[in-house]
């Protein structure tokens, strides 16, 4: 299978990951306004996540392994911006 086509599953997993991608980016965005965040939903919705596509592996894995890396990305640069909030508190 070409890693250009997209498929069912691959897609379903991509919805997922944008759709963490925006609650990351929404998280960003109240961090850098001084808001707190509740990150735990995230981190079971990430964990179920893996945990399906380690059970069933996506039929085009580059593509979502873009998607994961961009992800991962996103949560690096939260991360920093929830340091720098804790050190002005």
């Amino acid at each position: 299978m070409s890693d250009d086509i997209q498929s069912p599953l691959t897609d379903e997993y991509l919805g997922e990951i944008d759709a963490l991608s925006n609650l990351v980016e929404s998280g960003q965005r109240m961090v850098d306004e001084g808001s707190s965040i509740d990150l735990s939903n995230l981190e079971s919705a990430v964990g179920e996540l893996c945990k399906r596509m380690a059970q069933t592996p996506p039929e085009n894995p580059n593509a979502v392994m873009s998607a994961i890396e961009a992800l991962v990305a996103r949560l690096g640069s939260l991360g920093k911006a929830l340091e720098a909030q804790s050190l002005k508190h």
